[in-house]
């Protein structure tokens, strides 16, 4: 990569940096001018500086940090989970044809609904525990990922498998070196809205089904009425849910891209 490369992508970095500070300093003078105004009632809509208080007190006593743990444990085990057998399924809709296409309807069905109604169904079936909040991340987002494998393999271009096949390439070598780049970008669209689904759930799974975690966090700052505890909670899960996609997951497709050639749109 070339240094003008290089400085073109860090004067983006700091464009970007610096319109989303703008925006952020923008949205909270809003907030504040609102709440100046008493357009709602305080215990409706707290200030600024209270919901910073109320994150320094679910710091200091250790809820969000122990809630933080708690939630990223729980996804990464279901989300993990989810790819794996989302995968493996995938591959065989693939091998087995008419099981892929009965797959794919029913799995497109799936996809619509809601991750929270899983909830009821993983409580009667498991029970208020660690297991039933992961069944029920997994049962959210494991479908995207079956998809997103079976389509992404299925919609490579024919020709891309032909020309590597009368150049010699077959069996391990072609899925490997042919299939799996063609098939790559389709293939991280679906690990990132699986991510979106798994995260949705988690989030509703721990308001209804547990005693630990960001969720929790939320429901408890409900039951008190305490607004400022629940923007507090807010916030978090939307910043977290933020980072893992922008500077994770993206970070990961920018890698991979680059890694089979796949970044000259970019």
């Amino acid at each position: 990569m070339s240094e003008k490369t290089i400085s073109e992508k860090k004067l983006q970095s700091l464009h970007d940096a610096g319109n989303a500070a703008l925006f952020l300093a923008i949205f909270v003078g809003v907030w504040q001018l609102v709440f100046v105004l008493g357009i709602f009632p305080k215990i409706s809509l707290p200030s600024p500086l209270m919901v910073a208080d109320s994150f320094a007190k679910i710091i200091l006593n250790m809820s969000l940090p122990i809630g933080i743990g708690v939630t990223m444990g729980r996804l990464v085990i279901g989300f993990s989970i989810s790819i794996i057998l989302g995968t493996l399924i995938g591959f065989a809709m693939i091998r087995f044809k008419g099981f892929g296409r009965t797959m794919n309807s029913f799995s497109a069905g799936l996809l619509t609904f809601p991750s929270i109604a899983w909830v009821p169904f993983s409580i009667l079936l498991i029970g208020f525990n660690d297991f039933g909040i992961v069944f029920v991340v997994i049962m959210s987002s494991i479908f995207s990922v079956m998809i997103s494998t079976y389509s992404s393999i299925r919609n490579i271009p024919p020709i891309y498998i032909d020309a590597a096949k009368n150049m010699g390439a077959k069996g391990l070598g072609l899925f490997r070196h042919v299939t799996i780049p063609a098939a790559t970008p389709s293939l991280i669209i679906g690990l990132r809205q699986g991510w979106s689904f798994a995260w949705h759930a988690i989030i509703g799974a721990e308001i209804l089904m547990s005693i630990v975690g960001l969720g929790h966090i939320l429901s408890v700052g409900r039951d008190f009425l305490d607004m400022s505890e629940v923007i507090a909670s807010m916030i978090t899960i939307f910043t977290i849910g933020l980072i893992v996609d922008r500077f994770l997951l993206n970070k990961i497709e920018e890698k991979i891209r680059k890694k089979w050639g796949l970044d000259h749109h970019r």
